[in-house]
This record gives structure tokens, C-alpha cells and sequence, in this order.
């Protein structure tokens, strides 16, 4: 009879470890490279270009709270449902109800008025913690800076807030 020898006896202890190590190293280098669910994914990468102007929006006030892209019309419906509560009586801007394309909000956490952001709706708002600018993603356009109290839908955000 022939004695058949595996390869796994032929090597040592010592070249498996280092084979199982190299193996949770390469995986872990892979996973590094996948986008996490706190930070811009593919379906925000658009709001990159938007940024800047939204910061100027604000005045550079504020801290960067999160970023959404989406249609005009998924917007509408989110500022629609949170006008529901007693507080929350506005109509929605026109520039915006007439907006087709799709749309970034930029959410800015701080101590906001209408007067103190570029064109603020609605227009009677005092010292609300909350402003999200409405950028048109085609040309980088403000369209309007909500100042509320409260976020109308889910925003995705950088951790750590950017400067």
C-alpha cells in the first residue's frame, strides 16, 4: 500500500498561520475599499459639486449635517407630510414645485434665520437650529434654504463633519 501524504503535514504551523493571516489581510484590505453607509455612496456623489455654493448659502455658518440627493418631487412630498404638525404652516416655494430635475439638500445644523441664509423660506423663521439648502444639481443653483426645526426626511452624512 502506498502511504499518501497531504499537503497540509508537509507544511508547518507556522506557514499555515502566515497563510491564514495574508487571508484575513487581503479581505480586510477589500472591505477598505467598499463604500460605507455613513458617507457619500454612489448615490450622492453627484452632491460633491454642491458643496461649496451650499456652504456659502449659510454664510460658512453652522455644521455640516448631511446631504440627500433626489428628485424635486421626493422633496415636495417630505416637506408636505412634516406640514402636517401645528408648527410647520408654509407653502411650498414655487421654484421648487416647478423644479424637474433632480435636486441635493444640504443640511447645516446651527442657529438660523431666513434673513441670514440666501433666499430663506419661509420668509417668517427666527433662530430655527436647522437649514437645508435646495441645490439644482445642473447648474449648481440655489433654489431655496429651508429653516426649520426639525430634518423632513433622512440625510447621509461625513463623519467627520467637514470644515
Amino acid at each position: 500500500m502506498s502511504r499518501r501524504i497531504l499537503w497540509s503535514s508537509r507544511i508547518g504551523k507556522g506557514a499555515r498561520l502566515t497563510a491564514a493571516s495574508l487571508a484575513v489581510v487581503a479581505s480586510l484590505g477589500i472591505a477598505a475599499c467598499t463604500s460605507p453607509r455613513n458617507a457619500l455612496g454612489p448615490n450622492e456623489s453627484p452632491c460633491f459639486r454642491v458643496l461649496a455654493v451650499a456652504r456659502a448659502a449659510v454664510n460658512d455658518t453652522g455644521h455640516f449635517a448631511g446631504v440627500r440627493y433626489l428628485s424635486s418631487r421626493d422633496l415636495t412630498a417630505a416637506l408636505r407630510d412634516m406640514k402636517t404638525s401645528p408648527r410647520l404652516r408654509f407653502t411650498i416655494p414655487a421654484a421648487l414645485q416647478r423644479q424637474r430635475s433632480a435636486v441635493c439638500a444640504v443640511a447645516y445644523w446651527g442657529s438660523f434665520s431666513t434673513s441670514g441664509v440666501a433666499l430663506g423660506w419661509p420668509p417668517d423663521r427666527h433662530d430655527d437650529p436647522l437649514a437645508i439648502v435646495v441645490v439644482r444639481v445642473r447648474d449648481v443653483r440655489v433654489l431655496v434654504t429651508f429653516v426649520l426645526s426639525k430634518p423632513p426626511l433622512r440625510f447621509t452624512r461625513f463623519l467627520p463633519p467637514l470644515a
